[in-house]
Parts: structure tokens; sequence; C-alpha cells
């Protein structure tokens, strides 16, 4: 069986129509004479009624931009420049507002608020982002960095932008009071200190939840208690009290925003007050023996020195500081010194110091000699 000769590629691109088109369009048909083959050589192709097929051009027959370019590129074509077809819309994009700012411009009129990062507002080369070669490559321009977005940023709290705000509410502020400016006069007429924390940080949100934790300090001295109601509210605070400073620290982390916090810690106070000065019934029945402190009033410490400074008076190597009669109850001036000095000897840590001030008071008022 015989095969049909094989036809190269190259020759069947030149029987083509499009490569006569070229060799038209660049004038070589005069150095390549070749036959065109007549009807009767090209293998046409007919239906079944002996009809040929007819040449069907998708498009209109003109110059293809191949040919347009080979004559734009020859000469024998004159070029015209065309409008692209989205010319409006490009024109009716603004440039940046960036690249048209002034230097001198008025900036909190630009940025008046907190807001995210706009790279087409800031006329700063701000860069941002991690490279793997940082010193051969720059972080990432402004142009949509995300991580720019992402970040808090400060530039409505310029130096311009904070002078205007104060000058706005300077005229709703008052002077400080000249009276207040001591620590011991704001201990006096402002007791109550309120404390809380405000934190700035990178991250994806500005909020941070130890910003709502608030500390209410008092002094519990303000507050006029009596010394059942004193001693009651130091049981209730508990490790809250601090009896060196007479201080009432309460810290309030409940609630989930500051302002709320801050009401708690002020219910919390107010029902401390009252609850003090509540008295149960079976209040009624303490002993000396549940006093949080040991007293020198009714205490066995002041009948044995009442009884030492009766017979003191009869010992020539003796002199007592006070004279106490048969029928005196021991309330002397000397005697009260005493009591101060006794109450803080048994109540508070002991020390070296106040060791040798109980020993002297001691001495002070049995009239003992020093030893020389």
């Amino acid at each position: 069986m015989l095969r049909p000769p094989l036809r190269l590629a190259g020759a069947a691109r030149l029987e083509s129509t499009l490569a006569a088109r070229m060799r038209e369009a660049s004038g070589d048909l005069k150095t390549m004479k070749r036959a065109v083959p007549s009807a009767d050589d090209v293998d046409v192709h007919r239906d079944a009624n002996g009809e040929p097929f007819r040449e069907m051009f998708v498009m209109p027959r003109r110059k293809l931009r191949a040919q347009m370019s080979i004559e734009q590129q020859t000469g024998r074509a004159e070029w015209k420049q065309r409008s692209r077809f989205d010319i409006g819309n490009r024109l009716a994009v603004r440039k940046p507002r960036s690249e048209t700012m002034e230097p001198d411009q008025d900036w909190p009129n630009v940025w008046p608020a907190a807001r995210s990062f706009n790279a087409s507002v800031v006329p700063l080369p701000v860069r941002m982002g991690a490279r793997p070669n940082p010193e051969r490559r720059a972080p990432f321009k402004k142009q949509g960095n995300l991580e720019l977005v992402k970040i808090p940023n400060f530039l409505h709290l310029t130096p311009a932008a904070i002078q205007r705000h104060c000058e706005a509410i300077k005229k709703f502020c008052t002077p400080f009071p000249a009276e207040l400016k001591k620590e011991e006069a704001v201990d006096q007429f402002l007791p109550m200190s309120l404390y809380y924390n405000d934190y700035v940080h990178q991250g994806s949100s500005i909020r941070d939840p130890r910003s709502r934790v608030v500390t209410t300090t008092l002094k519990v001295k303000h507050l006029g208690l009596t010394d059942a109601a004193y001693q009651k509210i130091q049981r209730l605070a508990g490790q809250r009290y601090d009896e060196a400073t007479d201080t009432l620290t309460i810290l309030t982390d409940r609630c989930h925003t500051r302002k709320q916090n801050d009401d708690y810690g002020q219910y919390l106070l107010t029902v401390l007050y009252h609850e003090a000065h509540k008295v149960e019934q079976w209040e009624q029945q303490a002993t000396r023996v549940d006093a949080l402190k040991l007293e020198f009033e009714g205490s066995a410490s002041k009948e044995k020195i009442i009884s030492l400074l009766r017979r003191a008076k009869d010992c020539d190597a003796l002199s007592p500081s006070v004279q106490l009669s048969a029928d005196s109850k021991g309330d002397e001036p000397e005697l009260q010194q005493f009591a101060e000095k006794w109450n803080r000897y048994r109540n508070e840590k002991e020390s070296p110091a106040s060791t040798r001030s109980y020993a002297e008071s001691v001495k002070s008022l049995l009239g003992i000699p020093k030893l020389v």
C-alpha cells in the first residue's frame, strides 16, 4: 500500500492565505516567482451536490496586526495614534492625596481623630515588614501594607493637635488649689484615691485587659468610726487594711470595663462602712479575749503597776514619778503615758528600739535609778 507523499510544514505555510498576504505586504512577490496553483491543481473539497466549499472569514477582510506592523516599520503606512478605550476612566482617577499635599498644610485637619493607616493620605515614606535579608532589600512600602493597618497609630496626636485640644478645653478648667500643694493637705481634704493604668502596645487590638483594673485607697481615720466599728472594719477588710499607714486598699478587676470596676469599688466601701456600724446581738457577748489588740485598760498589768506604785512610796531606794492614793483609779497623766508605750510594745512587732523604749518607761514610772 502506497502512502501519500508527506507535505512539509514550511510548504503548507507558504501556500496559506496568511503567507501570501505577508509576502504582499513585504513586497517579496518579485523575488519569489512561483506560480499560483490553479483551481484544478488544488484539492478542493466538495459537498454532496458537487459544489466546492467557499472560504469563510470570521472577521472582515482587513489588514492583520502583523501586516500593519510591517507597513509601519517599512514606512509605507502612516501610524495614527489613538486613545485608549478607557481614557475617560483613567483621567477621572485622582492622584494620591499624599503627592499633592503642601509641606505647610494644617495636619490636624487632615488627620483629626484616631483611624487606621491610609497610605494615600500620609505623605511619609513609611515602610514596615520583615524580609530575609533586610540589608539588601528594604521593608515593604506603605502602599497595600497590611502591617501598617493592623497596628494603632498616633498621627492624630501630633504636638499641634495636642496644643489645639488643650486650648479648647482650657476654658473649662480651673487652676489647681494652692492650699492642696502640700501632701498633708491632700490627705486631709482628699482622703480617697483611685489608681488605674493605660497600656499602649503593638497588636491587632488596642484593648488590654489590665487597663480595667481599678485600685481604691482610703484613710480609715477620715471615716469617723467608733472603736468598735474601727475594729470591725479591720476584721471585714482583712489583709486589705494596712495598720502601719491606716490605709484601706480595695482592688477590683471582676467587671469588664474600668467604669464598672470603679462603681463596684465604691459599692464595697459603702457596704463596709454600714456593716461596721451594725451591732449584732451576738457581738454584745464579746469579751476581752475576742479583741484584736491587747489593751492596758482592764489588764492584769495595770493592776500590778498600781500595786507596785502604792508600795514604792514605802521604799527609800525608789522614787516613783507618780504618787497613788488608796482610792486612785489609775487615770494620772504619767500612768496614761506608760499605758501608750505598753500598748505599742505589746501590739506592734518587737524590735530592739521598742524594747529599750518600754524599759525606759518602766524605770521612769517606778523611779528605778540608773546603774553607774
